[in-house]
């Protein structure tokens, strides 16, 4: 069975804030490779970023 990439993302721990790769779902949001974060936490939430604009100027 394939992974979608279009369900994989950066994530953060809730509690403590670290980063990792997560792996998406309508109900839930797990990290990729490990159960838990270091902290003993195991909620996460998707880093959302807006698109980034190629030919938008600064000034």
């Amino acid at each position: 069975m394939a992974t979608d990439p279009k369900r994989r993302a950066a994530g953060t721990c809730t509690q403590c804030g670290s980063v990792f790769a997560v792996r998406r779902s309508d109900d839930a949001v797990e990290p990729i490779g490990v159960r838990r974060c270091s902290c003993g936490n195991s909620s996460f939430d998707v880093l959302e970023s807006e698109p980034i604009d190629p030919y938008a100027t600064d000034g």
